[in-house]
């Protein structure tokens, strides 16, 4: 997807309790380069077996440790492991640790260290196995060849599996032996066990592979990429010659990566080729795994992404050459488009499965059996949309799942029983609720938001009884109140074509109805996202407050094509992603311009990714409207995005041209009137610098003036070091000048 991560370099420092608070105002130091405003969290969170205890990776008396905590009272039972005990055989120095994870019987850790990021979500590491009782720390692999990727343990402890240099490994544990499972593996041409660029940004999928309940086999995903064109992206890192990295990146309507699933059984070495039921090599595997039954099943979709098809596999008796087998146990098809979710949970008697789909208006569960026919049991019905699934709940044969049910701004986590009967809410009432449950649901630590209070950590029993808070964030609450946050303000109203909208507002302290004020209106707007929650807002809103402090009303509405508001609301963009969103965006503006208080002679929107996407086009198809605009990192032309999201919205180029073509903000360049500010980084793989370029040369050729800024070195997030603080204050100042 194109949204940027929210980073801060701040975020990474200490919080000194003996911070001098300043009164009265905010400034960009204070939000993106200091711990002023750094919200406390439970950090490296992990739920043990027996579902009475957790973990979390902290700090403690300058030392990262890894604590054990009880559920049932939320005190601190035990160090499991301190940094000053990792150091490797050999060693002198304990290696820092960036990540752990357990084995099967928890007698063994997984640690991280050195990391270093690929994209957005992969990146490399250095993986050392503790063992608890020896207290010895030995290297996964040999330490002299390349960091590995995505390192697991086997749900039996026994082993260990990883990727390095595009093939999968497994390390049998008791004697260290590493074997490679497969040895195809090159740059640019083949991937075993993890994904290409384009999985990993928009199916969310990194690892590509999965071990099978007992231990004895891997399912893994291999991708050959070889007829996918490549992107080249230029550092300048300090160095006499810039360097160059070419990865592989289908844009829309261009080849993909032709995939194959594949079952490796550890006991015989055999290697099995999984039918993927189709002749079709242009198809997609979004998902795969295996239920708790141990039988393997995948996910298959067609290019258009509007069909969606669930597989499970037959393997042949153990050492036999024979075929494995693939089996359809659910099919669904769109006029639209269907997305991709981690959704999908098997019952652990084999019954058959529970599954989000949109079929009746809303994103909502069905219960599914095996060999029975028909669309599924309805499980949560209404108008209200179902956000995620966090799992089945065995014991009390329950569904547990977060919606957006008491209001689009909001997210609640809630239960139903299996047999559809009643939905019981478990998190605190109203605001932005994110659940992470322990092994077997008895037990759930809860992170709730409001729109202008910090996040609050509290334990829960799995009725959703109170245990106990973790984390309260008061110091942060008392930092924003002597900063003089800006409250935000719900809002709706109907469009002049009778739609009915949502937004936020921040309204400059000391507000007078009798004045008249500038508008600042930020957006992301993109397909089934939200910007309009009753959700903590960070440091982004923290900007959003110092532009409010200066004199300018700050507001913010979701458009047509954005979520919690049914399929109907969300799919009509399909085929012609910023119509409808810009022409719910100019109705926001000229709603707010005919309020006593907005001077409608100076409304700007700014946006990053999508949202500049968004801004480009409201400046120019809005420019009797909008008197400024800032664009960050935007697309600007769709045929220059990746397949798979942009396909799932827009279709494929050969056979909606104007789709592409008639909202791309080049093609109304010739309209602007206002101010515009283009941004970009140079090293961004995501939204690739060259929708920067073509906005610049159309820019250029209509022979109208604007601002620039580029970042070199820079990524879709455009951040390290004390990148934000620039950007940020960049941003005031221009926003001031110009708006």
């Amino acid at each position: 997807m194109l949204k940027s991560k929210i980073f801060s370099a701040a975020a990474a420092l200490l919080l000194s309790p003996g911070l001098c608070l300043a009164q009265g105002t905010l400034t960009n130091q204070d939000i993106w380069a200091s711990p002023l405003f750094s919200a406390e969290m439970v950090g490296g969170l992990a739920s043990m077996k027996d579902g009475l205890h957790y973990t979390s990776l902290e700090e403690d008396a300058g030392e990262t440790v890894i604590n054990q905590y009880a559920y049932r009272t939320g005190d601190k039972v035990a160090t499991l492991v301190q940094a000053g005990q990792l150091v490797p055989a050999g060693g002198k120095e304990p290696v820092e640790m960036d990540g752990y994870s357990f084995s099967g019987d928890e007698q063994r850790i997984m640690i991280e260290t050195g990391s270093e990021p690929i994209y957005r979500h992969s990146y490399y590491a250095m993986n050392y196995v503790f063992d608890r009782s020896s207290k010895k720390l030995v290297p996964l692999s040999d330490p002299k060849k390349a960091k590995q990727r995505l390192a697991t343990f086997s749900p039996d402890g026994s082993k260990a599996a990883f990727v390095r240099d595009n093939n999968l490994y497994v390390v049998t544990l008791a004697d260290m032996v590493e074997k490679a499972i497969t040895t195809d593996g090159e740059w640019n041409k083949v991937i075993n066990g993890a994904t290409d660029w384009v999985y990993e940004e928009e199916f969310t999928l990194v690892q590509g592979y999965a071990w099978s309940p007992d231990g004895s086999k891997i399912m893994y995903l291999r991708s050959d990429e070889s007829a996918v064109k490549e992107f080249d992206l230029t550092y300048y890192k300090k160095q006499l010659y810039p360097s160059e990295y070419r990865f592989k990146y289908p844009k829309a309507g261009e080849a993909n990566s032709v995939v194959s699933v594949h079952v490796h059984d550890l006991t015989s070495g055999l290697d099995y080729n999984v039918p993927l039921g189709t002749e079709d090599t242009d198809i997609y595997i979004p998902r795969l795994g295996f239920t708790p039954k141990g039988e393997p099943w995948f996910m298959r979709m067609n290019r258009l992404q509007n069909e969606k098809v669930i597989l499970t596999v037959k393997m042949p008796p153990t050492g036999t050459k024979m075929r494995a087998q693939s089996t359809e146990v659910y099919r669904e098809t769109s006029k639209t488009y269907i997305e991709v979710t981690d959704d999908l949970h098997f019952l652990a008697d084999g019954s058959g499965f529970v599954l989000t789909s949109e079929k009746d208006g809303w994103n909502h569960l069905y219960l599914h059996r095996f060999g029975k026919a028909g669309d599924g049991q309805l499980l949560t019905p209404g108008e209200w949309d179902v956000v995620a699934v966090s799992g089945i709940d065995e014991k009390s044969k329950r569904v547990i799942l977060t919606a957006a049910r008491s209001a689009p701004e909001n997210q609640d986590v809630l239960a139903v029983p299996l047999s559809g009967k009643g939905v019981t809410q478990l998190s605190p009432a109203g605001g932005y609720n994110d659940a992470e449950f322990s092994t077997g649901f008895r037990y759930f630590i809860n992170t709730r938001s409001t729109a202008n209070t910090a996040p609050v950590v509290t334990l829960h029993e799995g009725s959703g009884k109170l245990v106990k808070t973790l984390k309260d964030n008061k110091r942060l609450n008392e930092a924003c109140a002597e900063h003089g946050m800006v409250q935000k303000e719900f809002f709706q109203f109907t469009t002049e074509g009778g739609v009915q909208l949502r937004g936020w507002m921040m309204k400059p302290p000391g507000f007078q109805s009798r004045e008249r004020y500038p508008v600042l209106m930020t957006q992301y707007s993109g397909p089934n996202s939200n910007e309009v929650l009753d959700q903590w807002g960070g440091r982004n809103d923290l900007w959003h407050s110092l532009i409010a402090q200066k004199g300018y009303i700050v507001a913010c509405v979701d458009p047509r094509g954005t979520g919690h508001r049914g399929h109907d609301f969300r799919h009509i963009t399909y085929g012609q992603l910023g119509k409808y969103e810009t022409d719910d965006q100019i109705a926001a503006a000229k709603w707010l311009g005919q309020q006593p208080w907005v001077d409608a002679e100076r409304i700007g929107i700014w946006g990053w990714s999508y949202g500049g996407f968004m801004s480009s086009l409201c400046i120019t198809k809005g420019a009797d409207v909008f008197k400024a605009a800032i664009a960050v990192a935007p697309v600007t032309n769709w045929r220059y995005y990746d397949s798979i999201y942009t396909e799932r919205y827009v279709g494929l180029p050969a056979s909606n041209a104007s789709g592409y073509d008639d909202n791309s903000p080049v093609s109304h360049v010739s309209k602007l009137k206002g101010k515009y500010f283009l941004i970009h980084g140079l090293a961004d793989d995501n939204v690739h610098y060259q929708n920067a370029a073509e906005m610049t040369n159309a820019l250029v050729k209509a022979n109208k003036p604007f601002d620039q800024f580029v970042y070199p070195d820079r990524n879709h997030g455009i951040y390290g070091g004390s990148t934000r603080l620039h950007l940020f204050e960049m941003l005031t100042g221009w926003v001031t000048e110009n708006l």
